[in-house]
C-alpha cells in the first residue's frame, strides 16, 4: 500500500512540475518523390491519418472541430483543444518550371481542461520540406515548443518518432503520389502494416531465389515449396508482428499467429541453408535495417546487422 501511494503521490507531483522546452524534438529524411505531392500530402487531412495513429481517435476528433469564425486558420476541438497553423511556401524556377523549394506547416497545440480555460499544455511543431542542391528534398518535422508537464512532453516526443517513421514510409512508397487515392488511403491508415507486408514480399522473393537454386542442383524438397505457398498466403493477410531487442543483444521477431510464425521460421532456415547464413541475415535485416525505416520506439526496433545474423543463425 506504502508503494501504491508513493507511485500515485509521484504520478501527481509530476504533472504539477511544468516543462518549458525549446526544440524538443527534430527528425529528418530525404525523398525525392514530386514536391507539389508532400505540399498536398501536409496541407490536408492525409496527414492527419498518420498523425491521429488509430481511425477511430481520427474521426473523434473531426467530429468535434468547430472552425473560429474570427480568426484565420483556427479551430476548437470538443471545447478542449485548439488548433491554429499556418503555411510557409517558397517557389523557384528552375529549368523553367515553378517548383516549390520550401514548405513549412507550423501548427499550435493548446490543450485545455474541458469547458475551461485552464491551460493543460501549450506546444508548437512545424512539418516541412526543404530542396537541396541536388534536387532532394529534406523533409522536417521539429519541436518547436512545449509547455506543459514533462510526462506529457515525453509522450509527444515519443509519438513524434513514430510520426516521422510512418510519414517516411509512406512518402518513400511506390504508391505515394499516385493516382490510386483508395490504395493511399489505406497505407496511411495502417504504415506498420504496410512495413510488415512488404518484408514478407521480400522474404518470398528470397525464398523464391533459394527454391531456383536448390532445384538447379535437384535438391529442392516438398517442404521448401510448401513454405513458399504458406508465404505467399501470408501476404493476403493480416499479419501482425513485432520485434523485441533483448539482453545480450539479440534481437527476436514476435509473430501471434502460429501459422505464420512457422512459414517465417522455415523460409529463414531454407535460405540459410541454400544460400548461406549472411543471406538469411540479409533477408532480416530487410526489416531490421531498410533505409527508409527508422526504429519505432515501442517495438525496439534493432539496427546493428550483427545481431540480425545472430538471429538468423
Amino acid at each position: 500500500m506504502a508503494t501504491v501511494g508513493l507511485t500515485g503521490a509521484s504520478a501527481v507531483v509530476s504533472f504539477q512540475v511544468q516543462a518549458d522546452s525549446k526544440d524538443f524534438f527534430h527528425h529528418k529524411f530525404k525523398t525525392k518523390k514530386n514536391p507539389d505531392a508532400i505540399v498536398d500530402f501536409y496541407s490536408t487531412e492525409d496527414f492527419l491519418q498518420i498523425l491521429g495513429i488509430f481511425p477511430m481517435a481520427i474521426h473523434f476528433v473531426l467530429a468535434g472541430v468547430d472552425w473560429d469564425q474570427n480568426r484565420e486558420n483556427t479551430m476548437a476541438v470538443w471545447n478542449s483543444m485548439q488548433i491554429s497553423f499556418d503555411i510557409t511556401e517558397k517557389e523557384e524556377t528552375i529549368d523553367g518550371e515553378d517548383v516549390v523549394t520550401f514548405f513549412n506547416k507550423r501548427e499550435r497545440f493548446i490543450n485545455y481542461i474541458p469547458l475551461t480555460s485552464i491551460l493543460l499544455w501549450d506546444q508548437v511543431q512545424n512539418y516541412g520540406f526543404r530542396r537541396l542542391k541536388d534536387g532532394t528534398l529534406e523533409v522536417n518535422h521539429q519541436g518547436e515548443h512545449f509547455y506543459g508537464p514533462w510526462p506529457i512532453r515525453l509522450l509527444v516526443t515519443l509519438h513524434s518518432h513514430y510520426v516521422i517513421w510512418a510519414t517516411e514510409k509512406h512518402i518513400n512508397s511506390e504508391v505515394f503520389g499516385s493516382d490510386d487515392l483508395e490504395v493511399q488511403e489505406h497505407q496511411r491508415s495502417n504504415i506498420p502494416l504496410h512495413v510488415a507486408k512488404d518484408w514478407l514480399a521480400t522474404l518470398r522473393k528470397d525464398q523464391e531465389k533459394a527454391i531456383e537454386k536448390a532445384r538447379l542442383k535437384s535438391s529442392v524438397t516438398a517442404d521448401q515449396e510448401a513454405t513458399l505457398k504458406a508465404l505467399k498466403k501470408l501476404q493476403r493477410r493480416n499479419t501482425v508482428m513485432s520485434i523485441e531487442h533483448k539482453k545480450g543483444g539479440a534481437v527476436k521477431l514476435h509473430v501471434d499467429d502460429p501459422e505464420a510464425k512457422a512459414a517465417i521460421s522455415a523460409a529463414l532456415k531454407d535460405i540459410k541453408k541454400i544460400e548461406g547464413v549472411d543471406a538469411a541475415a540479409a533477408s532480416l535485416t530487410n526489416l531490421l535495417e531498410n533505409p527508409e525505416v527508422e526504429a519505432l520506439p515501442d517495438s525496439k526496433l534493432s539496427r546493428r546487422l550483427s545481431q540480425a545474423k545472430s538471429q538468423a543463425a
